[in-house]
């Protein structure tokens, strides 16, 4: 039977920059996951099958601030909504491994939010797997972000292209041997933030399990 469990993680940010610097938040869950072996490369994408039905949201923090719904199932109703990460995993070991490639976030009408991802997976056992990294190159493409189920927020945002951030994404599976076999259909859980770049470097920090971003 599939699980899903909250999301762990919490990410600081070299240079000091505060919570109030956070310019635009997301959270979606119940994404499906796959994995093969043969190709090395880890994917979570929005799905309407089954008992995997994506759903999240994309917020503008600040003014003018809004959110972006994207209800159960919202793959399956709109032209263009969509979520894909894709990453080629390597340095695989019993207890850890390296995750690297691209988010890519599309609203109702095909417009995106694309960025690099670099991060670390770890294996908290009983079958839990974590990912804490970060966002790099944030660029945005289109003059809205409308949700399929409401909410709408200007993609003007402060500060200049590309933006970094951090990304914090959970999957369960017990039967993946933590990429040694091939999976599909994990329900996989993802959570990020973009601020305007730092002068600083991002720094990463996983500082124990904290409860879910968002639950629907």
């Amino acid at each position: 039977m599939m699980r899903t469990l909250a999301l762990v993680g919490v990410v600081a940010l070299a240079g000091g920059i505060a919570a109030g610097d956070v310019i635009v938040t997301f959270g979606y869950t119940d994404l499906y996951g796959a994995y093969s072996t043969g190709t090395g490369i880890f994917t979570a994408d929005a799905a309407d099958v089954g008992s995997t039905r994506t759903s999240g949201d994309v917020t503008r923090i600040g003014m003018p601030g809004d959110t972006a719904d994207f209800d159960a199932g919202f793959v399956s109703r709109s032209s263009f909504a969509d979520v894909g990460l894709s990453m080629s995993i390597t340095g695989v070991t019993s207890n850890s491994a390296t995750g690297s490639g691209q988010l890519i976030l599309t609203d109702d009408d095909g417009d995106t939010i694309a960025c690099d991802v670099h991060g670390q997976f770890a294996n908290g056992g009983f079958g839990i797997y974590f990912f804490t990294g970060y966002l790099t190159n944030v660029t945005l493409s289109g003059t809205t972000f409308d949700g399929t189920d409401g909410g709408s927020f200007d993609m003007d945002l402060p500060g200049n292209e590309p933006y970094e951030g951090a990304l914090i994404q959970l999957f369960i599976h017990g039967a993946s041997h933590f990429f040694t076999n091939n999976f599909a259909g994990v329900s996989v859980q993802l959570s990020g933030e973009i601020i305007p770049a730092p002068a600083g470097v991002l720094a990463l920090a996983v500082l124990g399990p904290v409860g879910s971003r968002r639950r629907r």
